[in-house]
């Protein structure tokens, strides 16, 4: 009888589509012991005890809950995004599960709450929060469905990665639309493609899974009275954490955007006892190329250049990548800002803008990229 009420639960799921979640909240899905696996509800709240932290991928799930409970020390966050293919707009979407004190640049006073934030051609920005009164995060595959009860707020995704919608309609936060992924690069883990038993820690204390390398991405909001809408390369991952992000974390340098035929996301971080970790990941039409966690060095370009970024280094114009693909040869990429899309002084900076170069010796290339420093 219970996995009847499953397989039929999963079935309307299934039938509703992501803007009818985003805007009518159902009732919470049952919690008995056929879909602990499935479906985890994360309250408004912190609550005390141990929380269970998954480090180690299976076979599926690569982008469920990895956290529960959410207790005050603990991280779990989905993260979306788009840049338009001349670099200038930009929609960045974060679905948190965590207290303040494990993850400082969240401010919200709530467990669960969303960051949006979007930049527009014309160089006018805008941001809001929102909260809900809890998160239903189920697990298809190695796909998910989120939804933030109270925020109006979703997102969707095959159980295959193929492709996820997010959905928010927010009008009294400005917020309404949707932003769609149709993935055109494998998903991965920091240290290899898609498989059970890898080490899912891009650092000691800090986990990654990354479903949409790269997507054919289409924005289309209304966001404070003022049209939004674009195509170019989208993205979606996720991280959590089993103690406070800066109990871990030195500084880090993610990015990910498209060079001609190529994916590419990158990864460089430190720990705080200053020890680098790296993870590197190149597809090419859609076949990855390397997915390693090695064969990478990210350093910053222009002013502001120092490495290791310190709190007073500011932000720099860009960065200088190169890519150790094996028989494929040396990928080498410039990455220069157009628009410095956050700035949160000596903690945070993201930006958009352009990738140009190519396998060396080779064609010269260019497109579309995002990416963000912790210093």
């Amino acid at each position: 009888m219970a996995f009847s009420r499953l397989n039929l639960f999963l079935a309307l799921l299934l039938l509703t589509p992501p803007h009818i979640l985003a805007h009518h909240p159902r009732k919470q899905p049952p919690q008995d012991h056929t879909t602990q696996n499935l479906v985890t509800t994360i309250p408004a709240t912190t609550l005390s005890g141990p929380s269970l932290v998954q480090f180690t991928s299976n076979a599926s799930g690569l982008d469920g809950a990895k956290v529960s409970p959410i207790n005050g020390s603990v991280f779990d966050w989905w993260y979306f995004d788009a840049v338009s293919s001349d670099g200038l707009s930009s929609v960045v979407i974060i679905f948190f599960t965590l207290p303040s004190a494990a993850f400082p640049l969240d401010n919200s006073p709530d467990v669960v709450s969303i960051s949006f934030s979007a930049n527009f051609a014309n160089g006018s920005a805008f941001s809001t929060g929102l909260t809900a009164t809890e998160a239903v995060i189920m697990t298809l595959g190695d796909g998910s469905v989120g939804r933030y009860v109270g925020a109006n707020a979703s997102w969707w995704g095959g159980s295959d990665m193929e492709w996820y919608d997010v959905g928010i309609n927010a009008p009294e936060a400005g917020v309404v639309g949707r932003l769609k992924l149709k993935s055109v690069a494998p998903a991965h883990y920091p240290c290899g493609p898609v498989g059970p038993g890898q080490d899912m820690q891009i650092l000691p204390h800090v986990g990654w899974s990354n479903a949409v390398p790269d997507a054919d991405a289409i924005a289309d909001f209304t966001l404070g009275g003022s049209p939004l809408a674009f195509s170019g390369p989208g993205y979606h991952d996720k991280n959590w954490g089993d103690q406070p992000f800066y109990s871990s974390v030195s500084s880090w340098y993610w990015g990910h955007g498209r060079l001609g035929p190529y994916s590419i996301v990158w990864f460089d971080a430190l720990d705080i006892t200053g020890t680098e970790y790296v993870s590197s990941y190149v597809a090419f039409d859609g076949r990855i190329v390397t997915a390693t966690c090695s064969g990478i060095s990210v350093r910053p370009t222009g002013a502001n250049d120092t490495y290791p970024p310190t709190y007073s280094s500011g932000p720099p114009l860009g960065f200088y990548i190169e890519v150790d693909l094996g028989v494929e040869g040396v990928l080498q990429v410039n990455v220069t800002a157009t628009v410095l899309t956050v700035a949160v002084e000596g903690l945070y900076y993201r930006w958009t803008g352009i990738l140009e170069g190519g396998v060396k010796g080779g064609e010269v290339l260019s497109g579309a990229a995002l990416w963000e420093e912790f210093p």
